[in-house]
């Protein structure tokens, strides 16, 4: 694997721009993964209720996470790596807004799996505070490759 720093994310997950959403990994080890994205005022889909400060859409929060656990679940070497589809959300709860300026800390934890399919823990904090929680079903499916 290279040593660029990309290069854990971009083996780890079919995502690239705009809708990568990850911006560096912090940790990858079997079964845990944490990773960080930097919210910025430029992202384009920000919320905005009233006069609160814009805030990251909680669709994104999940997409987000879900990336940190295709790059758990796909592991360190993943140049073969498999497609990831999401099978289902389970008790996942917004806790606190993600305001641009924050640094979101996110992370994933592998519960359980079986088969072509695991059941994962994420939660992500923004700057210190929890701001969602929840849990995700996963399953592996071909390569991504044509032919």
């Amino acid at each position: 694997m290279s040593d660029h720093p990309m290069a854990p994310i971009y083996g780890g997950t079919p995502h690239r721009f705009p809708m990568l959403l990850v911006d560096s990994v912090e940790e990858l080890s079997p079964g845990y993964g944490r990773a960080l994205k930097l919210v910025s005022i430029n992202e384009v889909l920000f919320e905005r209720f009233g006069d609160a400060p814009p805030s990251l859409p909680s669709p994104l929060l999940v997409d987000a996470l879900g990336q940190v656990a295709i790059m758990l679940l796909g592991g360190k070497d993943s140049a073969g790596a498999s497609v990831w589809y999401l099978g289902g959300i389970e008790a996942m709860t917004f806790h606190a807004s993600v305001p641009a300026g924050s640094a979101l800390r996110m992370e994933a934890r592998v519960l359980k799996t079986w088969r072509t399919t695991a059941r994962v823990e994420v939660k992500a904090w923004s700057d210190s505070v929890l701001a969602v929680s929840g849990f995700m079903v996963l399953s592996q499916g071909g390569s991504g490759r044509n032919g």
